[in-house]
């Protein structure tokens, strides 16, 4: 970013956005460029371009070259931004915490589907989420639905930090809905109460196999937490595990629902045992098979 130039917000968000192409950064690259330079300026994107005359003082060119430098670092905007949009939610999250994806959406449509079939009496829908990472999934659910109770849970304590604080956030519209979420520490259905029973349990388990995870692009190899991401036995394992213990934590009828990857799902199939049923599967935007529900036999 050449110093004795006069910059303006719309002659740097094109710079950057040139820059960001020839470094082979992830697109896209206008949007970010202006996610960065409103984020460092304190203004709107529709400012950017209002104020498109208005040169940038040295210390707001300072802020965002900032950005700008941490973003060529292949550092994800989100991470940058603090904050990322999924569903109808703005999340705040950073380093630690996996960065939800439009793909989950899916996941969000499917068990709000099934939440629909419970909600044929007056009592409350039990259910438990595993590796809530921001806290997206619940906080979707409840935005949609009314009379929840989540127990939400991870292993991570800085991606609960970033749960903790999203539940905060939007705790007028759980509440509001007379929903409620309960995060808890913890490995698994280790630190559940034994043989606690939920209507629905959901995941979005990490399910990238070793190899994959090695031609994963640099935002997400090297900035995002690999627990999140990379699972063992070719991406199975948490599949495996849910097939073997899942039924124990699931009332009579109750649905298993969750996120795997596209090319997974006859291998999961395969896995699942007389325990589950198998339901439905369902693809995300992209026409890839995304997310499966099983129901407990």
């Amino acid at each position: 970013m050449p110093q004795n130039e006069i910059w303006t917000a719309t002659k740097l968000v094109h710079w950057i956005s040139n820059d960001l192409k020839k470094r082979g950064l992830s697109p896209p690259h206008r949007l970010e460029a202006e996610l960065l330079v409103a984020s460092a300026l304190s203004i709107s994107r529709l400012d950017i371009y209002l104020l498109h005359d208005k040169p940038c003082t040295a210390d707001e060119r300072s802020a965002v070259r900032k950005l700008y430098k941490r973003r060529i670092q292949a550092e994800p905007i989100a991470y940058i931004l603090g904050e990322t949009d999924f569903w109808t939610l703005n999340l705040d999250v950073g380093t630690g915490v996996l960065i939800p994806r439009q793909d989950t959406e899916t996941l969000i449509e499917v068990t709000l589907e099934c939440i629909s079939a419970f909600a044929k009496s007056d009592s409350p829908i039990s259910i438990l989420e595993l590796g809530t990472g921001s806290g997206a999934i619940p906080l979707a659910l409840c935005h949609e639905s009314k009379n929840l109770e989540i127990i939400t849970t991870d292993i991570s304590l800085e991606a609960m930090k970033y749960a903790s604080q999203n539940i905060k956030k939007y705790e007028a519209i759980v509440s509001g809905r007379q929903n409620v979420i309960y995060p808890v520490i913890c490995d698994k259905f280790a630190g559940l109460i034994p043989r606690q029973q939920f209507d629905i349990i959901v995941s979005n388990p990490p399910y990238i196999d070793l190899e994959e995870y090695q031609t994963l692009q640099m935002e997400v190899k090297d900035w995002e937490p690999i627990v999140a991401l990379q699972a063992q036995n070719k991406g199975l394992f948490y599949y495996e595990y849910f097939s073997s213990v899942a039924h124990q934590y699931l009332k009579p009828a109750g649905v298993l629902i969750f996120e795997h990857g596209y090319s997974q799902a006859q291998a999961i199939k395969k896995v699942f045992n007389h325990h589950f049923v198998f339901q439905s599967s369902h693809k995300d935007l992209c026409q890839k098979d995304r997310v499966m529900v099983f129901q407990n036999n």
